[in-house]
């Protein structure tokens, strides 16, 4: 049997992992080559980040996309910050995206159709003065931890 008669059969036998997005391929690749220069296995990896040997495997294989905590227990063991995985993934990279819109772009296009110049409208976040303040901009609540009271 030549090699792509093999490759067809493993792959209709799901022997062969599919990838997820390249989002994942990305995460993955970064979460290894952590992994790699640390020098420990992926079994040490998911002994202390409790997360599963094999599920690892599959997110540096990116066969499958990591979850938030997961993201952030991997980058914890590791010693990294959990940004660090995500640095450069965009939604595009998860595959077709519906809307191609930002919130900036949704403010901004409601200023315009109700006449209003932007940061006039009710898509602005009060106290701001304008609808195109990035988004790393503080929020009402974003100081509030755990146990603060809500006003």
């Amino acid at each position: 049997m030549n090699g792509l008669a093999f490759q067809t059969l493993a792959h209709h036998a799901g022997i062969v992992a599919k990838i997820h997005s390249a989002a994942a391929v990305k995460i993955g690749r970064r979460v290894r080559a952590v992994r790699h220069h640390l020098g420990i296995s992926l079994e040490d990896l998911g002994e202390l980040s409790e997360v599963s040997w094999t599920s690892i495997g599959k997110i540096e294989r990116g066969a499958q996309s990591p979850n938030v905590e997961t993201l952030v227990r991997l980058a914890t063991a590791l010693g990294v910050a959990p940004g660090d995985f995500l640095e450069d993934v965009t939604a595009d990279d998860y595959g077709r995206r519906l809307h191609q819109v930002t919130a900036r772009d949704l403010i901004a296009a409601r200023a315009q159709r109700s006449g209003a110049g932007p940061g006039t409208g009710s898509g602005t976040r009060p106290g701001t003065g304008s609808g195109t303040e990035s988004a790393t901009s503080s929020w009402p609540g974003a100081s509030a931890g755990p146990g603060a009271s809500a006003g």
